[in-house]
């Protein structure tokens, strides 16, 4: 007996590529929705604060000067987050911050070092520490969370052996850091702003970028589903303006501020649009088939702690020009914020992502949510126990995200 095939109409085949497409635009709308809920979540957390609090929260000068003296963790964040898009841990950067405060302040003022070696030999500790980590791991093959850990005792020992256990600060006799550096009346300072023309460059032009992210597509065309989102940035950037004081902020950016923003946009655009930030992205997803691709992990890895400890070195220099003085283990306790902002990078604008932008908006939102519940009457010593909280959270929420996708 004759068996005929049966072929499918045309109808038949168009109705399924029409489900097909329809399912996936709903797939897509899904994955945006969810990009944003832990934004929606902390935005209502302010509305809340807001509301509750009132000018004492909603004033842009402390919420400013929040983000001004947590830029030190921000920049160990963003280590945090180069070691980990490499697929490894460095706990040991918190004492490399420790370690290079100290020198940045004592080689200035004890040992009478020209300010501009200083920064130099800082900056070199931090690369080494990078490159000793890197070689342990990759070279000795021993986990990450050991090496890193037992590195960590040997950065902050050697700041305790440097200063004798003791703080470290510039006094009558001594010499004095620079005054374009200083926690008084230079780049430390609160009260130094970035001229607002240049603030206001740098802001159109940010938003310039972001318009046209939203609206063109990479090859070039007019993406027309995207352009409700453009709409909406627009109109929320004119509520902030209107309602939130949004200029204040503009004109109040100060120069710390600003050397982290660009230290963050020099990071995206290695991680983002170079081939170095390609390979590390494979490295960090899975080393073996990077590897069997032609990626050279191991030395990818390597960059990886070196580029991480060299941001760790600019933490402490930061920590410096705040403080003006070091102290025993100063940097050392912002290892969890640093975790817990990396961390949130990958449920902020991302799915189980690393991200440079959302670990930094995750790091100073998560300074907010902690100083909004201080101002409201808890206590402070309270805020490790936010910092853990948002750090499982995050961890929980991108592990999910991972494993949907």
């Amino acid at each position: 007996m004759e068996i005929k095939s049966i072929e499918k109409s045309p109808t038949v085949e168009q109705d399924a590529a029409v489900r097909s497409d329809a399912s996936g635009k709903r797939a897509k709308r899904l994955a945006s929705l969810q990009t944003a809920l832990t934004v929606i979540a902390f935005l209502a957390i302010f509305a809340v604060y807001s509301a509750w609090l009132g000018d004492q929260f909603l004033n842009s000068n402390t919420r400013l000067l929040d983000f001004h003296s947590n830029v030190p963790v921000l920049l160990l964040a963003l280590s945090v987050v180069v070691t980990l898009l490499s697929g490894q841990f460095d706990l040991s950067i918190g004492s490399m911050a420790t370690l290079t405060a100290f020198l940045t302040v004592g080689l200035t003022a004890k040992q009478g070092w020209p300010f501009w070696l200083v920064l130099v030999v800082a900056l070199g500790i931090g690369v080494l520490g990078g490159l000793l980590n890197g070689a342990i791991v990759v070279g000795l093959k021993v986990n990450a969370f050991i090496a890193t850990m037992g590195t960590s005792g040997l950065f902050v020992g050697l700041s305790a052996v440097y200063s004798n256990g003791q703080v470290v600060s510039p006094s009558a006799g001594d010499n004095q850091l620079p005054a374009w550096f200083s926690a008084q009346s230079g780049l430390g300072s609160f009260s130094q702003k970035v001229p607002q023309g240049i603030a206001w460059v740098v802001f159109a032009l940010v938003l310039a970028k972001l318009i046209h992210w939203l609206l063109i597509s990479p090859d070039g065309h007019f993406n027309k589903s995207r352009l409700s989102y453009a709409v909406g940035l627009v109109l929320l950037i004119g509520v902030g303006l209107v309602w939130f004081d949004l200029a204040t902020w503009i004109n109040s950016v100060s120069w710390l501020i600003s050397c982290l923003l660009l230290v963050a946009t020099v990071l995206w655009i290695l991680v983002n649009h170079t081939s170095y930030g390609r390979s590390l992205k494979a490295t960090g997803s899975n080393s073996e088939a990077a590897r069997l691709a032609g990626v050279k992990t191991q030395r990818v890895t390597i960059q990886a702690f070196v580029t991480g400890g060299f941001l760790a070195a600019l933490s402490g220099i930061s920590l410096a020009a705040l403080n003006g003085s070091a102290a025993p283990g100063i940097a050392v306790p912002f290892l969890l914020p640093a975790f817990a902002a990396a961390f949130l990078s990958t449920v902020l604008f991302s799915r189980g992502k690393f991200t440079i932008w959302g670990t930094v908006t995750g790091g100073i939102f998560l300074v907010w949510v902690a100083q909004g519940l201080i101002v409201g009457g808890l206590h402070y010593t309270w805020t490790e126990v936010v910092n853990g909280v948002v750090l499982v959270c995050a961890v929980g929420i991108s592990t999910t995200f991972r494993r949907n996708r």
